[in-house]
């Protein structure tokens, strides 16, 4: 009898387990510089630090080996907004997402409002795979899931994905261009 209980009692916590820990929606907001932030919703409570257990979302192409996919960490916490599909759509309407796509473990629960966020990434409209990965706890996907990313303006449909570059990085390559051009000039007024 007692190990019966014991068996019951396992199972329970182990689906109580999974389904506190799994991440239930993706949203994305266009920075308007070519670039956008990557929303990823849990339902595991308020945060005060990203998740690293999986090391961020994996974006790739869907049917693709998901081990191939660029990861982006998450970087931020933005707790206490959306949940439901109504509060969702009011991030929408406020600006503070350009879109969001659920998976099969959503539920449009009020309590379901807690979000991690990745830090800038290259990435524009089209059907992606996102993946989290199966390590425990809060950030956890049970596979790849396909999404359609729709609303952002700044990249071209179909980029990405991709890192955003350093600003030094980017006064690297003008400097490197303006040198090539000054020898370019140069040749031609010779």
């Amino acid at each position: 009898m007692m190990k019966k209980f014991l068996i019951g009692l396992a199972a329970m916590f182990g689906v109580v387990s999974v389904a506190n820990a799994h991440l239930v929606a993706f949203g994305w907001k266009d920075q308007g510089n070519g670039s956008i932030v990557m929303w990823g919703e849990h339902w595991h409570g308020d945060q005060t630090l990203p998740s690293t257990a999986n090391g961020g979302v994996h974006i790739g192409i869907y049917g693709s080996d998901p081990n191939t996919w660029q990861t982006f960490q998450w970087t931020g916490v933005v707790n206490n907004m959306g949940g439901t599909t109504a509060g969702m759509n009011a991030m929408v309407t406020a600006g503070t997402l350009d879109g969001y796509a659920t998976d099969g473990f959503f539920s449009g629960s009020a309590a379901e409002n807690d979000w991690f966020t990745t830090a800038p990434l290259v990435l524009g409209n089209g059907t992606w795979g996102l993946f989290t990965g199966t390590n425990c706890c809060i950030d956890t996907m049970d596979a790849p899931g396909q999404f359609v990313i729709t609303g952002i303006s700044s990249v071209p449909s179909g980029t990405g994905p991709g890192n955003v570059p350093e600003p030094g990085s980017l006064a690297l390559l003008a400097l490197g261009l303006l040198g090539l051009g000054a020898g370019q000039f140069r040749k031609l007024r010779t």
